[in-house]
């Protein structure tokens, strides 16, 4: 087997960049997500950070349950959190960056002397803003498009107001200011670069939206056909989560595409479908929803597929370079279905009333009032046992044109549940490098 030349390179230079530094220069990483968030929003620039040197052990995502209206829980669960990390890493001190709903946890958790003393760094990412930097720790605050005239006084202010909310916290952009602000110096390179295929691990936890709480069952990982999204032989593996959710760490390749499905006692399968994962993540949450939640708001019906598309960083539809999301080659991003002004990150598609049609333009309710939500009617033809193919094609804005592609089988949507998950950033098209015969 021979590896071409630039292929080689970029590995070794990948493993170079990912191998830890010394235990004494790093800091460990806690991220605290915002509102209905996971450590989903942490994905990107943890696999940025691995680039850039961080081992696996250092880097860190505290959920709670945003259901909860009061913080009181969140600050005594981070409390805990933070206290395990550094218990498990050595280290007096950790770096936390906060998100959203998260910069008020954080607030009123650095307000307390003895908890602000075990943060050496905070990064504040479109939140809350104050008048001095929390609790006296060094601060960063980087504002999106959400909170564009937002300050913290004291602190380095950066506003990044064309960017998302979500995006502010995913981008390599914001990734960027962060790196710079907590090592004092500029990344190696702000792009999440491939591993070889054979070195890609992927971990992380089955749970209930929006309260992160574990889902106990068992995670199905299957290779697939990128071309149709038909299964590829037998399970590669098949795991019981644990009480918490969690499973993994498991290898995958990191050119192929692959189905992961939540199978749980008396619930329909959840099928959870991706882009290659290209470089290994520690941080894949699989989101299903209890009895009466958000998914009880979907028709179903035995002749049409269901399907939600989620991608931490806002879809916007009413822009002069706006985002296109296609379904079999249907645009369903029209003006009124994700502005900019909504803040857009999952979309749920499905046959509004069984009715063998579909209604462009209109947000389905109650998705109209849910933030960071939205909703079409589009029929999307199933078969029994998911014997056909929807394709789903994403042409992000700034991207020049560029898309991505994820097909997935026409499950019956009585029967199956479906997630499509795309990547906020498009460094790699080809997910990972091949070794190549002579």
């Amino acid at each position: 087997m021979r590896i071409p030349l630039a292929a080689l390179i970029v590995a070794l230079v990948s493993t170079v960049a990912a191998a830890p530094a010394r235990a004494d220069a790093l800091t460990p990483i806690v991220f605290v997500h915002g509102q209905q968030g996971s450590a989903q929003q942490w994905q990107s620039n943890a696999k940025r950070f691995s680039v850039n040197g961080y081992p696996d052990a250092l880097l860190h995502a505290f959920e709670y349950d945003t259901s909860i209206p009061t913080n009181d829980h969140a600050i005594a669960g981070l409390e805990a959190f933070i206290a395990g990390v550094r218990a498990r890493t050595g280290s007096s001190t950790v770096d936390v960056i906060a998100h959203s709903r998260g910069t008020t946890v954080m607030h009123t958790y650095l307000s307390v002397p003895e908890r602000a003393a075990a943060v050496r760094k905070y990064v504040n990412v479109d939140g809350r803003s104050s008048a001095t930097p929390p609790g006296g720790v060094p601060t960063l605050a980087l504002w999106g498009s959400l909170q564009p005239n937002g300050s913290i006084g004291g602190a380095t202010n950066v506003h990044l107001t064309t960017l998302g909310h979500t995006e502010t916290t995913t981008s390599a952009d914001g990734f960027a200011h962060v790196h710079r602000f907590l090592r004092g110096r500029s990344a190696w390179t702000t792009r999440v670069v491939p591993e070889l295929p054979s070195l890609v691990r992927i971990a992380g936890r089955a749970t209930y939206y929006p309260q992160n709480a574990g889902v106990e069952g068992v995670v199905q990982v299957w290779q697939l056909d990128s071309r149709t999204g038909a299964r590829v032989g037998t399970p590669r593996h098949s795991v019981r989560t644990g009480a918490d959710g969690s499973f993994g760490p498991l290898p995958v390749n990191g050119r192929e595409h692959y189905e992961l499905v939540v199978l749980r006692e008396g619930q329909v399968p959840h099928h959870f479908y991706f882009e290659p994962f290209e470089r290994s993540d520690r941080f894949v949450r699989l989101q299903v929803s209890r009895p009466g939640g958000i998914t009880d708001n979907i028709d179903r019906c035995p002749g049409h597929s269901a399907l939600t598309v989620v991608r931490n960083r806002e879809w916007w539809s009413d822009q002069p370079d706006s985002d296109r999301l296609e379904l079999d080659g249907v645009n369903v991003l029209e003006p009124a279905v994700s502005p900019k002004l909504r803040q857009v990150i999952a979309a749920f598609a499905f046959d509004d009333n069984c009715d063998r049609a579909s209604t462009p333009g209109v947000v389905l309710p109650p998705f109209t009032t849910l933030p960071f939500l939205t909703a079409v009617d589009a029929y999307l033809p199933a078969q029994a046992a998911g014997g056909g193919t929807i394709r789903i094609t994403q042409t992000s804005r700034g991207s020049d044109g560029r898309t991505r592609t994820i097909a997935v089988p026409n499950w019956p949507s009585d029967t199956h549940s479906v997630t499509v998950q795309f990547k906020d950033y498009l460094d790699s098209g080809t997910g990972g490098l091949r070794a190549t015969s002579p």
